[in-house]
């Protein structure tokens, strides 16, 4: 009976233990592994980082992709998600932020974020929101999150698989409203409701979104 109650003891020692170790391993665990690796760990909320739509980064994108057309260049290029969405969401992504400033990019997990401020009422008619429109009317930080699918040498797809309006995540009727309405003249029956068309150079065979980056593939002859 007692070495029953002696294990119960242990065992709640030992889980109290766990439990006081799990919420403190912030403080104790990048110690531990540098010590046993050599280096701090990367973590998750460390990859996951907005980068500003710029210029040179949409120059420093272009650079990228001119190496892959190179015969002896690289088979694939790895880009900062900010520099990938300046050089070739940017231009399809303006109709739907129009007036927008302060554009930001990020990557996590295998989805692009694209935010930026816009009007809320040069992105969507107000009878779609109905009585939402008085909630998140005027200028709202919008964020568009999505995939790029290359479809043919010259052309892919960002699906947009959802949009949010401050906190609030816009239902996928309403997505769909709103995607379909941007490049109407890239358009055709077969381009998805929920997908922008998006020109990109040909000698550009695939895109990988991970870990923080954007992995540019070449096609290969």
């Amino acid at each position: 009976m007692f070495g029953c109650i002696g294990r119960l003891g242990c065992l709640m020692v030992l889980a109290v233990a766990g439990a006081i170790a799990w919420f403190t391993h912030d403080a104790w665990y990048p110690r531990v592994y540098r010590r046993l690796v050599g280096s701090a760990p990367v973590t998750t909320a460390s990859a996951a980082k907005w980068e500003p739509l710029t210029a040179e980064g949409s120059a420093r994108a272009r650079l990228a992709v001119g190496r892959l057309s190179s015969r002896d260049g690289p088979v694939y290029v790895d880009v900062p998600a900010g520099d990938f969405a300046a050089y070739a969401l940017d231009p399809a992504l303006r109709e739907l932020r129009h007036d927008s400033v302060g554009a930001e990019a990020m990557v996590r997990d295998d989805r692009l974020y694209v935010r930026g401020l816009v009007n809320v009422a040069d992105l969507v008619d107000a009878k779609s929101l109905g009585p939402l429109n008085s909630v998140i009317g005027g200028r709202q930080e919008i964020t568009v999150r999505g995939r790029i699918e290359v479809l043919s040498p010259g052309h892919a797809l960002f699906h947009v698989d959802q949009i949010a309006l401050k906190e609030m995540q816009l239902p996928s009727a309403l997505i769909e409203k709103i995607v379909s309405r941007t490049r109407t003249n890239d358009r055709d029956a077969a381009t998805p409701r929920d997908a922008i068309p998006v020109r990109v150079p040909r000698e550009l065979a695939d895109v990988r979104v991970t870990k923080g980056h954007v992995v540019l593939y070449k096609s290969v002859p």
